[in-house]
This record gives C-alpha cells, sequence and structure tokens, in this order.
C-alpha cells in the first residue's frame, strides 16, 4: 500500500504498509527483516576512515607529556555491530636499539589489554586514549567506555615485534552510523632519553560483527 522514510525535527520513521507481516523478526543466529522499509538499511555501506594519518609530537621535553590525536570513524549499516583493532609494528624508535617504550602507567597495571591513568611527570613511555565523542566533539565515551574509564587512562599498543595480537580498542553491537572515537597519543620521556627522530606506525582494523 504505501512504504518510505518520513522525518521531522525530533524524529526519523520508516514504515510500511499493507504488506503482510512486515517487521523485524530475531532467532538465534537469524534476523529477517520484512518489508520494504528496510531497503534503506542497503543505502549505507560499511566505511571506516581516520581524519589524520601523521601524528607529530614535535620536539620532546623530558617530564612533560606530549599528546596529539586523530579522530576514528565507523559506519555499519547492518549486523550486529562493529570491532575496531589495533597495534604497533614496533615501539617508538630511532633503532632497535634506541626506544621509548611503551609506558606501564601510574601503578604499572598498564598494559596492551588493560588500562590505567598516566598522571605522572615521571612515568616515562607512549600510550593511548580512545574515547567516543558526538557530532560536536564532546566525550561520550559511547563504544570506548568498557576499555577506557576516562581521558586519563591509558593503554599500550599491542606490540608485533614482541608477538603479541592486536586489540580490541572500540566495539558495540548494534548499527550506527558515523561514531566517532578521538585517539589520543601520548609519550613522555626522561631526562636521558638519547636525542633523534622517534618513529613507528600504527594499524587499526575495522570488523563487522554478524
Amino acid at each position: 500500500m504505501t512504504s518510505g522514510r518520513k522525518s521531522s525535527i525530533n524524529y526519523q520513521l520508516t514504515d510500511t504498509v499493507g504488506q503482510n507481516a512486515p517487521g523485524q523478526y530475531d532467532s538465534a543466529g537469524f534476523i529477517v527483516k520484512s518489508g520494504f522499509q528496510y531497503i534503506h538499511d542497503t543505502f549505507n555501506t560499511f566505511s571506516f576512515s581516520i581524519n589524520d594519518l601523521e601524528i607529530d609530537f614535535g620536539t620532546l621535553v623530558p617530564n612533560i607529556g606530549t599528546t596529539d590525536t586523530n579522530i576514528i570513524t565507523i559506519t555499519t549499516p547492518y549486523g550486529n555491530g562493529y570491532q575496531i583493532l589495533a597495534h604497533q609494528n614496533h615501539p617508538l624508535q630511532i633503532d632497535i636499539s634506541h626506544q621509548i617504550p611503551d609506558t606501564t602507567g601510574d601503578n604499572s597495571t598498564c598494559t596492551e589489554s588493560d588500562s590505567d591513568t598516566w598522571t605522572q611527570s615521571d612515568i616515562y613511555g607512549f600510550g593511548f586514549n580512545a574515547m567516543g565523542i558526538d557530532s560536536s566533539g564532546v566525550a561520550t565515551g559511547i563504544g570506548t567506555s568498557q576499555f577506557f574509564n576516562d581521558i586519563a587512562y591509558f593503554r599500550q599498543f599491542a606490540d608485533y615485534s614482541s608477538s603479541e595480537s592486536h586489540q580490541i580498542i572500540m566495539s558495540q553491537d548494534i548499527n550506527v552510523q558515523d561514531q566517532s572515537a578521538r585517539i589520543s597519543y601520548k609519550a613522555n620521556i626522561s631526562s636521558v632519553q638519547p636525542a633523534g627522530n622517534y618513529e613507528n606506525a600504527i594499524t587499526f582494523t575495522a570488523i563487522p560483527k554478524y
């Protein structure tokens, strides 16, 4: 009889009227979406983007943590959400003999899978925080709160050079559109850290859930 997508200032609606048994039906391992309204689900493809591919700390000053950020954004039009995983190829380094180690956090409990606060100026290393944000850039923790309590919590990147497996840093069990997180990278060095250009490569992998 009719179907389509309607919207107003506060609401969005898709509907199917007149078709036999329209609606979403769920069972173990299966989801059936019956009705012309669900064609709109196919209009958005799975996508993942990073707004800045080069993180530059500039000149590091001993005992002063330096940060830089970028934003990751994901859309999942169907299925059961997503997972975003991350790893580094090796620690920040000039070469294998001159590295900035991964941070262990304020309480020496920060690992590639567990976050910890990192606020003390005499705790050295390299780490990151992931914080879900809304379209205005305001922190919400959506998708990341199970991994990072707030912006003071950091983790190590899983290190492929040490045979560590990549780790989940953001995840949701529902479809999302343009869901974003701000990734904050932090480095802090001691006064005896050798001078030089330190670098590594970070890889993010977005995986849809079905």
